[in-house]
């Protein structure tokens, strides 16, 4: 589900988070103490060697995740992806994830003015499949049951259309545009193709993704949509999940010079992120949330929605983020509708889709 996130305008010291979480107490919403244990994100925590992971023992890790980001590369697609490919097979596991991404640009001539010119593409490899994800990104985040965006309801739906299209037109895969739903979504012909759409909006899904049980198919049009729509220079990203971290080292050798950047979930409580911070320093952000809650709780006049309040813990302090399943005020007044909520000044700060 795409969301609307406000973020407080500067850092906070610990104590100032603190105070946050007793004024929300004070509100009547159900808060998690400081000292419950619960699954906290974690990103961007930049390490050079594997074994400096171990700064995180003190707390249990799940679902770690390298990320490996290589900035203007220009390399061949298909020479890379099967090399991958190969990585994953030499070391079969069931939890297993590898998956590249690298930007595209929707044709010129279809000139988009609601989404962005650039859009994200995926190969990768699990277990038992392979996956093509392809992406579009709006400029403006308008979640289901919005209205903002009706009176362009026809734009945004053509727009998204035309760039599904292109993408397809270029995979030349039995795929096709599918308005059945009075939106466009991607299906196809045949009734066992396993294909979703995710990243719902106003006006249906942002993404696609087409699962193959035959993991060698999907290299030779992934390589062919890169050559022909994929943003050259670009920065290119590759997850890799599911195993130990010594065979992150290895599949990172198809790499060298990629940034290593690790990612996941470790289970503490908030009166851990001092020491979080501190473990992860110089780089990486730790998010732990404070409370979730209907709006309705806390403002009875609102439209109804669904609200997480968090902390996000970084070098440079710590902020407050504010994320919302759907405006429940009119637009004008939702700055100053999540700043009495936050207890100070907030700015919409969406995340990237990127």
């Amino acid at each position: 589900m795409r969301e609307r996130r406000w973020e407080s305008r500067d850092s906070l010291a610990f104590e100032e988070v603190l105070d946050l979480l007793a004024s929300l107490t004070r509100a009547g919403l159900a808060v998690r103490p400081p000292r419950q244990e619960s699954a906290c994100y974690f990103e961007e925590f930049g390490i050079e060697e594997v074994d400096d992971l171990d700064r995180l023992d003190a707390w249990p890790v799940e679902e770690l995740t390298l990320v490996q980001v290589a900035e203007q590369w220009t390399g061949d697609f298909f020479v890379l992806a099967a090399a991958h490919h190969e990585a994953y097979r030499a070391r079969p596991a069931m939890e297993a994830y590898l998956s590249l991404s690298h930007p595209w640009l929707i044709p010129q001539n279809l000139g988009p003015v609601l989404h962005h010119d650039e859009g994200m593409f995926w190969i990768g490899f699990r277990n038992t499949h392979a996956f093509l994800r392809g992406r579009v990104i709006p400029k403006d985040i308008i979640p289901p049951g919005e209205v903002r965006g009706d009176a362009q309801r026809d734009r945004w739906v053509r727009e998204r259309a035309d760039a599904w299209s292109a993408v397809l037109d270029v995979l030349d895969l039995p795929l096709f545009v599918d308005w059945s739903n009075g939106r466009p979504e991607v299906g196809s012909a045949d009734p066992g193709c396993r294909i979703s759409g995710s990243w719902p909006d106003a006006f249906g899904p942002c993404q696609f993704e087409y699962v193959v049980a035959d993991r060698y198919e999907l290299l030779v049009p992934a390589a062919r949509f890169i050559e022909r729509l994929g943003m050259h220079p670009a920065t290119l990203r590759t997850f890799v999940s599911g195993w130990p971290p010594a065979v992150f080292d290895e599949i990172h050798r198809l790499q060298p010079d990629a940034r290593r950047l690790y990612r996941g979930y470790l289970h503490a409580c908030l009166l851990d992120l001092p020491e979080i911070v501190e473990a992860m320093a110089p780089r990486g952000k730790i998010l732990s949330t404070l409370c979730e809650f209907r709006v309705t709780d806390w403002d009875a006049a609102a439209q109804d929605a669904y609200a997480v309040v968090g902390v996000i813990g970084g070098p440079a302090g710590y902020t407050v983020e504010v994320r919302l399943s759907r405006a429940p005020r009119p637009e004008e007044e939702m700055d100053e509708w999540v700043s009495q909520l936050a207890r100070r000044p907030m700015v919409y700060a969406p995340l990237s889709l990127w």
